[in-house]
Protein backbone atom coordinates (compact mmCIF):
# COMPACT_ATOMS: atom_id res chain seq x y z
CA UNK A 1 0.00 0.00 0.00
CA UNK A 2 3.13 2.49 0.99
CA UNK A 3 4.80 1.56 -1.82
CA UNK A 4 1.95 2.21 -4.26
CA UNK A 5 1.53 5.60 -3.02
CA UNK A 6 5.06 6.56 -2.87
CA UNK A 7 4.94 5.77 -6.65
CA UNK A 8 2.21 7.70 -7.32
CA UNK A 9 3.68 10.79 -5.86
CA UNK A 10 6.97 10.02 -7.72
CA UNK A 11 4.56 9.87 -10.76
CA UNK A 12 3.36 13.44 -10.36
CA UNK A 13 6.21 14.81 -9.38
CA UNK A 14 7.83 14.02 -12.44
CA UNK A 15 4.63 14.87 -14.61
CA UNK A 16 4.57 17.96 -13.08
CA UNK A 17 8.47 18.73 -13.72
CA UNK A 18 7.67 17.77 -17.48
CA UNK A 19 4.64 20.43 -17.99
CA UNK A 20 6.67 22.80 -16.24
CA UNK A 21 9.57 22.51 -18.11
CA UNK A 22 7.66 22.45 -21.46
CA UNK A 23 6.80 26.16 -20.52
CA UNK A 24 8.21 29.18 -20.95
CA UNK A 25 7.35 33.23 -19.58
CA UNK A 26 5.56 35.86 -21.78
CA UNK A 27 8.79 37.23 -24.14
CA UNK A 28 11.01 33.74 -23.85
CA UNK A 29 12.05 32.52 -26.79
CA UNK A 30 13.42 28.97 -27.71
CA UNK A 31 15.32 30.33 -30.73
CA UNK A 32 17.66 33.11 -30.08
CA UNK A 33 17.87 35.52 -33.42
CA UNK A 34 20.65 36.59 -34.63
CA UNK A 35 21.21 40.60 -33.57
CA UNK A 36 20.55 42.66 -36.28
CA UNK A 37 23.09 45.09 -35.42
CA UNK A 38 25.48 42.11 -35.78
CA UNK A 39 27.83 44.39 -38.17
CA UNK A 40 28.06 47.55 -36.25
CA UNK A 41 30.53 48.77 -34.52
CA UNK A 42 30.36 52.05 -32.81
CA UNK A 43 33.97 52.86 -31.58
CA UNK A 44 34.81 51.84 -35.21
CA UNK A 45 37.59 50.00 -33.74
CA UNK A 46 37.61 47.16 -36.26
CA UNK A 47 35.59 44.85 -33.21
CA UNK A 48 31.89 44.35 -34.18
CA UNK A 49 30.06 45.45 -31.12
CA UNK A 50 28.17 41.82 -30.87
CA UNK A 51 31.88 40.94 -29.54
CA UNK A 52 33.58 44.09 -28.46
CA UNK A 53 34.09 43.76 -24.71
CA UNK A 54 34.34 47.44 -25.11
CA UNK A 55 31.88 48.42 -27.68
CA UNK A 56 31.88 52.21 -27.15
CA UNK A 57 35.48 52.91 -26.42
CA UNK A 58 38.12 51.85 -29.18
CA UNK A 59 40.34 48.93 -28.57
CA UNK A 60 41.69 46.91 -31.14
CA UNK A 61 43.41 44.77 -29.02
CA UNK A 62 40.81 43.39 -26.67
CA UNK A 63 42.79 43.36 -23.61
CA UNK A 64 41.37 41.87 -20.52
CA UNK A 65 44.05 41.43 -17.60
CA UNK A 66 41.07 40.24 -15.42
CA UNK A 67 39.42 37.84 -17.63
CA UNK A 68 35.96 39.02 -17.11
CA UNK A 69 34.15 40.09 -20.73
CA UNK A 70 35.31 43.49 -19.97
CA UNK A 71 37.86 45.61 -21.61
CA UNK A 72 40.38 47.26 -19.56
CA UNK A 73 40.00 50.34 -21.33
CA UNK A 74 36.04 50.25 -20.26
CA UNK A 75 36.62 48.36 -16.51
CA UNK A 76 36.65 50.30 -13.73
CA UNK A 77 37.91 47.36 -12.29
CA UNK A 78 40.89 46.33 -14.38
CA UNK A 79 42.90 43.40 -12.49
CA UNK A 80 39.22 42.16 -11.21
CA UNK A 81 39.75 42.11 -7.55
CA UNK A 82 36.37 44.18 -5.97
CA UNK A 83 38.53 47.76 -6.08
CA UNK A 84 37.60 50.07 -8.26
CA UNK A 85 40.59 51.89 -10.28
CA UNK A 86 40.09 55.01 -8.85
CA UNK A 87 41.04 53.74 -5.35
CA UNK A 88 42.55 50.78 -6.08
CA UNK A 89 46.00 51.45 -4.40
CA UNK A 90 47.28 48.55 -6.94
CA UNK A 91 44.75 49.17 -9.65
CA UNK A 92 46.70 46.66 -12.24
CA UNK A 93 47.97 43.85 -9.55
CA UNK A 94 44.72 42.14 -7.55
CA UNK A 95 44.90 42.88 -4.19
CA UNK A 96 41.41 42.78 -2.87
CA UNK A 97 42.78 43.54 0.94
CA UNK A 98 44.43 46.79 -0.27
CA UNK A 99 47.26 45.84 2.66
CA UNK A 100 49.93 48.77 2.65
CA UNK A 101 52.30 48.40 5.51
CA UNK A 102 54.32 51.29 5.12
CA UNK A 103 51.48 53.45 4.43
CA UNK A 104 52.54 54.88 1.59
CA UNK A 105 49.58 54.56 -0.67
CA UNK A 106 50.79 51.98 -2.84
CA UNK A 107 49.67 48.28 -2.17
CA UNK A 108 52.01 45.69 -0.78
CA UNK A 109 51.75 43.25 -3.72
CA UNK A 110 52.75 46.35 -6.55
CA UNK A 111 55.18 48.09 -4.30
CA UNK A 112 58.37 47.85 -5.60
CA UNK A 113 59.89 51.04 -3.35
CA UNK A 114 61.59 52.00 -6.71
CA UNK A 115 61.53 54.72 -8.91
CA UNK A 116 64.04 53.89 -11.89
CA UNK A 117 63.15 56.41 -14.05
CA UNK A 118 62.98 58.94 -11.32
CA UNK A 119 59.50 60.83 -11.88
CA UNK A 120 57.98 60.38 -8.79
CA UNK A 121 56.16 57.61 -9.54
CA UNK A 122 56.77 54.30 -7.67
CA UNK A 123 57.17 51.75 -10.71
CA UNK A 124 54.60 49.59 -8.82
CA UNK A 125 51.80 51.50 -9.94
CA UNK A 126 54.09 53.65 -12.76
CA UNK A 127 52.52 52.57 -16.32
CA UNK A 128 55.72 53.69 -18.28
CA UNK A 129 58.06 52.25 -15.12
CA UNK A 130 61.39 52.62 -17.04
CA UNK A 131 60.35 56.04 -18.85
CA UNK A 132 60.05 59.53 -17.32
CA UNK A 133 56.01 60.26 -17.51
CA UNK A 134 55.34 61.55 -13.95
CA UNK A 135 51.62 63.10 -16.16
CA UNK A 136 51.15 59.35 -16.10
CA UNK A 137 49.17 60.36 -19.28
CA UNK A 138 47.20 56.93 -20.85
CA UNK A 139 44.73 58.32 -24.17
CA UNK A 140 43.50 54.70 -24.71
CA UNK A 141 43.37 53.82 -20.88
CA UNK A 142 44.55 50.45 -21.45
CA UNK A 143 46.94 50.90 -18.82
CA UNK A 144 50.47 51.66 -20.93
CA UNK A 145 51.51 55.17 -20.67
CA UNK A 146 51.32 57.01 -23.91
CA UNK A 147 54.81 57.43 -23.79
CA UNK A 148 55.79 54.04 -24.28
CA UNK A 149 52.46 52.38 -25.43
CA UNK A 150 53.49 51.34 -29.14
CA UNK A 151 49.73 52.20 -30.07
CA UNK A 152 49.16 55.00 -28.10
CA UNK A 153 45.39 55.42 -29.27
CA UNK A 154 44.75 52.21 -28.99
CA UNK A 155 43.30 51.53 -32.63
CA UNK A 156 45.15 48.45 -33.58
CA UNK A 157 48.05 50.76 -35.32
CA UNK A 158 51.28 51.07 -34.10
CA UNK A 159 52.63 54.37 -33.74
CA UNK A 160 55.19 53.90 -36.27
CA UNK A 161 53.59 53.90 -39.30
CA UNK A 162 49.80 55.24 -37.54
CA UNK A 163 48.86 58.69 -38.89
CA UNK A 164 47.49 60.04 -36.07
CA UNK A 165 49.07 58.60 -33.31
CA UNK A 166 46.89 60.09 -30.54
CA UNK A 167 43.46 59.73 -32.39
CA UNK A 168 41.64 56.54 -33.10
CA UNK A 169 41.80 56.17 -36.72
CA UNK A 170 41.25 52.40 -37.67
CA UNK A 171 41.07 53.45 -41.40
CA UNK A 172 44.14 55.34 -41.43
CA UNK A 173 42.39 57.77 -44.12
CA UNK A 174 44.13 60.97 -45.47
CA UNK A 175 42.77 62.73 -47.74
CA UNK A 176 45.46 65.28 -48.88
CA UNK A 177 48.43 62.26 -48.91
CA UNK A 178 50.04 64.94 -46.61
CA UNK A 179 50.83 62.24 -44.01
CA UNK A 180 48.35 63.36 -41.17
CA UNK A 181 45.13 61.26 -41.30
CA UNK A 182 41.81 63.18 -41.66
CA UNK A 183 40.85 62.20 -38.01
CA UNK A 184 43.49 64.99 -36.33
CA UNK A 185 43.99 66.97 -39.51
CA UNK A 186 43.14 70.45 -39.33
CA UNK A 187 43.12 70.81 -42.96
CA UNK A 188 42.52 67.58 -44.51
CA UNK A 189 42.17 68.47 -48.41
CA UNK A 190 45.46 70.95 -47.68
CA UNK A 191 44.03 74.18 -49.06
CA UNK A 192 44.66 76.26 -46.30
CA UNK A 193 41.03 76.80 -45.32
CA UNK A 194 40.72 75.28 -41.52
CA UNK A 195 38.02 72.39 -41.52
CA UNK A 196 35.99 73.98 -39.36
CA UNK A 197 35.18 76.75 -41.86
CA UNK A 198 35.58 75.18 -45.07
CA UNK A 199 32.58 74.33 -46.95
CA UNK A 200 34.48 71.13 -49.15
CA UNK A 201 36.30 69.20 -46.30
CA UNK A 202 37.93 66.94 -48.89
CA UNK A 203 37.92 68.63 -52.38
CA UNK A 204 40.55 71.80 -52.29
CA UNK A 205 38.91 75.60 -52.47
CA UNK A 206 40.45 78.33 -51.40
CA UNK A 207 38.22 80.96 -52.95
CA UNK A 208 35.16 78.69 -50.94
CA UNK A 209 33.02 79.57 -53.52
CA UNK A 210 29.44 78.77 -53.22
CA UNK A 211 26.57 79.94 -55.76
CA UNK A 212 23.43 78.93 -54.02
CA UNK A 213 24.54 79.80 -50.62
CA UNK A 214 24.00 76.23 -49.12
CA UNK A 215 27.21 75.74 -46.77
CA UNK A 216 28.40 73.27 -49.44
CA UNK A 217 31.04 75.05 -51.67
CA UNK A 218 30.49 74.32 -55.28
CA UNK A 219 33.67 72.37 -56.51
CA UNK A 220 31.79 69.52 -54.33
CA UNK A 221 28.21 70.78 -54.72
CA UNK A 222 26.08 67.88 -56.91
CA UNK A 223 23.90 71.23 -57.39
CA UNK A 224 25.74 73.62 -57.56
CA UNK A 225 22.79 76.41 -58.46
CA UNK A 226 20.73 74.92 -56.14
CA UNK A 227 17.27 74.38 -58.52
CA UNK A 228 17.35 70.98 -57.02
CA UNK A 229 18.42 69.45 -60.43
CA UNK A 230 21.45 67.57 -60.07
CA UNK A 231 25.08 69.27 -62.23
CA UNK A 232 24.91 66.34 -64.52
CA UNK A 233 21.53 66.52 -65.45
CA UNK A 234 20.90 70.16 -65.11
CA UNK A 235 20.54 72.25 -68.45
CA UNK A 236 21.48 75.63 -66.64
CA UNK A 237 23.97 73.62 -64.58
CA UNK A 238 25.37 77.77 -63.28
CA UNK A 239 21.43 79.71 -63.01
CA UNK A 240 18.88 77.67 -60.90
CA UNK A 241 15.83 76.85 -63.18
CA UNK A 242 13.81 73.90 -61.48
CA UNK A 243 11.25 73.90 -64.59
CA UNK A 244 14.45 73.02 -67.25
CA UNK A 245 12.15 75.03 -69.81
CA UNK A 246 14.09 75.02 -73.32
CA UNK A 247 11.71 76.00 -75.58
CA UNK A 248 13.88 75.65 -78.56
CA UNK A 249 14.96 72.04 -77.63
CA UNK A 250 19.00 72.51 -77.91
CA UNK A 251 19.58 70.96 -74.60
CA UNK A 252 20.18 74.56 -72.96
CA UNK A 253 17.56 75.87 -70.89
CA UNK A 254 16.06 79.20 -71.64
CA UNK A 255 17.66 81.09 -68.50
CA UNK A 256 21.15 80.54 -69.48
CA UNK A 257 20.48 80.00 -73.28
CA UNK A 258 20.84 83.83 -74.32
CA UNK A 259 17.57 83.79 -75.94
CA UNK A 260 19.61 83.19 -79.53
CA UNK A 261 19.30 78.97 -79.03
CA UNK A 262 22.86 78.69 -80.40
CA UNK A 263 24.42 76.12 -78.05
CA UNK A 264 28.14 77.15 -79.42
CA UNK A 265 30.64 76.83 -77.25
CA UNK A 266 33.87 77.60 -78.84
CA UNK A 267 36.22 77.27 -75.16
CA UNK A 268 34.34 73.88 -74.19
CA UNK A 269 33.93 74.97 -70.83
CA UNK A 270 29.87 73.82 -70.65
CA UNK A 271 29.10 77.50 -71.44
CA UNK A 272 27.51 78.73 -74.21
CA UNK A 273 29.04 81.16 -76.28
CA UNK A 274 26.09 83.40 -75.86
CA UNK A 275 26.21 83.58 -72.29
CA UNK A 276 30.01 82.92 -71.18
CA UNK A 277 32.01 85.59 -69.89
CA UNK A 278 35.10 84.23 -71.62
CA UNK A 279 34.12 82.78 -74.77
CA UNK A 280 37.45 81.93 -76.12
CA UNK A 281 39.17 80.73 -72.71
CA UNK A 282 37.51 78.00 -70.89
CA UNK A 283 36.27 79.61 -67.02
CA UNK A 284 33.36 77.14 -66.17
CA UNK A 285 33.09 79.31 -62.76
CA UNK A 286 32.94 82.37 -65.20
CA UNK A 287 34.64 84.23 -61.65
CA UNK A 288 34.57 88.27 -62.77
CA UNK A 289 36.42 89.86 -59.26
CA UNK A 290 35.69 93.41 -60.78
CA UNK A 291 31.89 92.75 -62.32
CA UNK A 292 32.95 94.34 -65.51
CA UNK A 293 31.36 91.48 -67.21
CA UNK A 294 34.45 90.12 -68.58
CA UNK A 295 35.70 86.55 -66.59
CA UNK A 296 38.77 86.90 -64.60
CA UNK A 297 40.73 84.64 -66.90
CA UNK A 298 40.28 87.17 -69.67
CA UNK A 299 40.46 90.55 -68.21
CA UNK A 300 42.92 92.33 -68.90
CA UNK A 301 42.64 95.47 -67.01
CA UNK A 302 41.62 93.75 -63.44
CA UNK A 303 42.95 91.45 -60.98
CA UNK A 304 42.70 89.49 -57.82
CA UNK A 305 45.58 89.09 -55.30
CA UNK A 306 46.25 86.83 -52.79
CA UNK A 307 47.98 83.91 -52.28
CA UNK A 308 46.53 81.30 -54.52
CA UNK A 309 45.89 83.81 -57.54
CA UNK A 310 48.44 85.39 -60.32
CA UNK A 311 49.13 88.16 -57.87
CA UNK A 312 50.94 87.53 -54.64
CA UNK A 313 50.44 90.65 -51.87
CA UNK A 314 53.21 92.52 -49.69
CA UNK A 315 53.39 91.78 -46.79
CA UNK A 316 54.71 92.89 -43.20
CA UNK A 317 57.45 89.39 -43.32
CA UNK A 318 59.41 91.80 -46.20
CA UNK A 319 58.05 94.98 -46.38
CA UNK A 320 57.49 98.02 -43.89
CA UNK A 321 54.33 100.19 -44.55
CA UNK A 322 54.92 104.04 -44.43
CA UNK A 323 52.03 106.71 -44.63
CA UNK A 324 52.22 110.62 -45.16
CA UNK A 325 51.24 114.04 -46.80
CA UNK A 326 52.19 115.11 -49.94
CA UNK A 327 52.42 118.97 -50.50
CA UNK A 328 50.19 121.39 -49.22
CA UNK A 329 46.95 119.89 -47.15
CA UNK A 330 45.12 121.01 -44.13
CA UNK A 331 43.30 118.49 -42.26
CA UNK A 332 45.21 115.58 -43.92
CA UNK A 333 46.26 112.57 -42.41
CA UNK A 334 47.33 108.55 -43.04
CA UNK A 335 45.58 106.41 -40.97
CA UNK A 336 46.98 102.60 -40.24
CA UNK A 337 49.86 102.42 -43.35
CA UNK A 338 50.78 99.29 -42.04
CA UNK A 339 47.16 97.63 -42.87
CA UNK A 340 48.18 97.96 -46.45
CA UNK A 341 50.33 95.15 -46.09
CA UNK A 342 48.50 92.70 -43.63
CA UNK A 343 47.00 90.24 -46.54
CA UNK A 344 43.35 90.80 -46.01
CA UNK A 345 41.26 92.97 -48.46
CA UNK A 346 38.68 93.40 -45.44
CA UNK A 347 41.53 95.65 -44.27
CA UNK A 348 42.78 99.26 -45.28
CA UNK A 349 45.52 102.49 -44.96
CA UNK A 350 42.87 105.81 -45.15
CA UNK A 351 44.40 108.89 -46.77
CA UNK A 352 41.90 111.45 -45.27
CA UNK A 353 42.41 114.96 -47.36
CA UNK A 354 40.37 118.03 -45.60
CA UNK A 355 41.57 120.79 -48.13
CA UNK A 356 44.84 119.95 -50.68
CA UNK A 357 46.16 123.23 -52.14
CA UNK A 358 48.88 123.75 -54.59
CA UNK A 359 49.06 120.10 -55.37
CA UNK A 360 48.76 117.97 -51.72
CA UNK A 361 47.63 114.68 -51.02
CA UNK A 362 48.74 111.95 -49.38
CA UNK A 363 50.36 108.37 -49.70
CA UNK A 364 51.10 104.87 -48.51
CA UNK A 365 54.21 103.03 -49.57
CA UNK A 366 55.78 99.53 -49.32
CA UNK A 367 59.35 100.03 -48.46
CA UNK A 368 61.76 96.42 -49.10
CA UNK A 369 63.35 95.35 -45.76
CA UNK A 370 65.99 94.07 -48.17
CA UNK A 371 66.68 96.81 -50.89
CA UNK A 372 69.09 93.96 -52.27
CA UNK A 373 66.14 91.48 -53.27
CA UNK A 374 64.36 93.61 -56.42
CA UNK A 375 60.96 93.12 -57.68
CA UNK A 376 61.11 91.54 -60.66
CA UNK A 377 57.42 90.51 -61.55
CA UNK A 378 56.23 92.85 -64.35
CA UNK A 379 52.99 94.13 -63.20
CA UNK A 380 52.19 96.08 -59.67
CA UNK A 381 49.19 96.90 -58.57
CA UNK A 382 46.89 98.68 -55.37
CA UNK A 383 43.61 97.09 -54.00
CA UNK A 384 41.70 100.17 -53.66
CA UNK A 385 38.28 102.08 -52.26
CA UNK A 386 37.03 105.31 -52.13
CA UNK A 387 34.18 106.07 -49.74
CA UNK A 388 32.42 107.65 -51.89
CA UNK A 389 33.15 111.41 -50.78
CA UNK A 390 33.11 114.53 -52.32
CA UNK A 391 36.11 115.04 -54.75
CA UNK A 392 37.60 117.81 -56.60
CA UNK A 393 40.26 117.66 -58.77
CA UNK A 394 41.29 120.40 -61.36
CA UNK A 395 44.06 118.30 -62.65
CA UNK A 396 41.44 116.29 -64.09
CA UNK A 397 43.68 113.05 -62.99
CA UNK A 398 46.28 114.37 -64.57
CA UNK A 399 48.64 113.54 -61.60
CA UNK A 400 46.44 111.93 -59.25
CA UNK A 401 46.97 108.57 -58.32
CA UNK A 402 50.03 107.92 -59.07
CA UNK A 403 52.58 105.09 -58.49
CA UNK A 404 55.62 105.66 -57.83
CA UNK A 405 59.00 102.92 -58.16
CA UNK A 406 61.77 103.49 -55.97
CA UNK A 407 65.14 101.74 -56.08
CA UNK A 408 67.25 102.12 -52.46
CA UNK A 409 65.47 104.60 -51.67
CA UNK A 410 65.56 106.56 -54.76
CA UNK A 411 62.68 107.46 -57.31
CA UNK A 412 63.22 106.10 -60.51
CA UNK A 413 59.76 105.73 -62.15
CA UNK A 414 56.29 106.29 -61.84
CA UNK A 415 53.16 105.75 -63.99
CA UNK A 416 50.17 108.21 -63.91
CA UNK A 417 46.57 108.39 -65.18
CA UNK A 418 47.12 110.23 -68.81
CA UNK A 419 51.13 111.25 -68.68
CA UNK A 420 53.99 109.98 -67.14
CA UNK A 421 56.45 107.59 -68.48
CA UNK A 422 53.96 104.58 -67.77
CA UNK A 423 50.55 104.02 -68.03
CA UNK A 424 47.87 103.09 -65.32
CA UNK A 425 44.77 101.41 -65.64
CA UNK A 426 42.40 103.02 -63.36
CA UNK A 427 39.14 101.48 -62.85
CA UNK A 428 36.16 103.12 -61.38
CA UNK A 429 37.90 104.99 -58.37
CA UNK A 430 35.95 108.08 -57.47
CA UNK A 431 32.56 107.07 -55.49
CA UNK A 432 32.42 103.70 -55.40
CA UNK A 433 33.02 101.49 -51.91
CA UNK A 434 33.59 98.55 -53.83
CA UNK A 435 37.25 97.32 -53.80
CA UNK A 436 38.55 98.62 -57.71
CA UNK A 437 41.98 97.73 -58.84
CA UNK A 438 45.02 99.81 -59.99
CA UNK A 439 47.56 97.97 -62.17
CA UNK A 440 50.31 99.20 -64.36
CA UNK A 441 53.67 97.59 -65.83
CA UNK A 442 56.18 97.11 -63.50
CA UNK A 443 59.21 99.86 -64.48
CA UNK A 444 62.24 98.98 -66.81
CA UNK A 445 64.76 100.14 -63.94
CA UNK A 446 65.50 98.02 -61.44
CA UNK A 447 63.00 98.72 -58.28
CA UNK A 448 62.60 97.45 -54.73
CA UNK A 449 59.50 99.59 -53.33
CA UNK A 450 56.53 100.81 -54.33
CA UNK A 451 54.09 103.95 -53.48
CA UNK A 452 51.08 104.72 -54.56
CA UNK A 453 50.23 109.00 -54.21
CA UNK A 454 47.02 110.23 -53.86
CA UNK A 455 46.86 114.23 -55.02
CA UNK A 456 45.73 116.93 -57.12
CA UNK A 457 46.02 120.33 -57.70
CA UNK A 458 42.71 121.45 -55.66
CA UNK A 459 41.21 117.83 -53.15
CA UNK A 460 38.35 118.99 -50.89
CA UNK A 461 37.13 116.46 -48.19
CA UNK A 462 38.74 112.82 -49.89
CA UNK A 463 38.48 109.84 -48.57
CA UNK A 464 40.91 107.01 -49.93
CA UNK A 465 41.40 103.82 -48.79
CA UNK A 466 44.38 101.07 -49.78
CA UNK A 467 43.69 97.44 -48.99
CA UNK A 468 46.63 95.72 -50.43
CA UNK A 469 49.89 95.92 -52.45
CA UNK A 470 50.56 93.91 -55.00
CA UNK A 471 53.12 92.17 -57.81
CA UNK A 472 52.92 89.58 -59.92
CA UNK A 473 53.39 87.90 -63.46
CA UNK A 474 49.63 86.81 -65.15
Amino acid sequence: MNISKSFFVILLAALLGFGLAGCKAEGDSLATNTPSTRNADQDHDGIPDVTDNCPAIANADQADADGDGIGDVCDDDRDGDGVPNDTDNCPFTANADQADVDSDGIGDVCDANNDQDNDGIDDGVDNCPTIFNPEQGDLDNDGIGDVCDDDADGDGVPNNPDNCDFTPNVDQADTDSDGIGDACEDDRDNDTILDPNDNCLETPNTDQADQDVDGIGDVCDDDRDGDGVPNGTDNCPFTANADQADTDGDGIGDVCDGGGGDPTDTDGDGIPDTTDNCPMTPNFDQADADGDGKGDVCDDDGFSCGATFNYQPLTTANYTAEGGVLGVCLGCSVDNPERSLDNDNNTFAQVNIGAALVYGGGYVKAVANDTNQDITDNTVGFVVSDPGSQLLNLSVLGNFPTIRYFNDGVEVDSATVGGGLLGLDLLGIAGNDNTRFLSAPASTQPFDSLQLDYAGLVNANATFRVHQVCVGSP
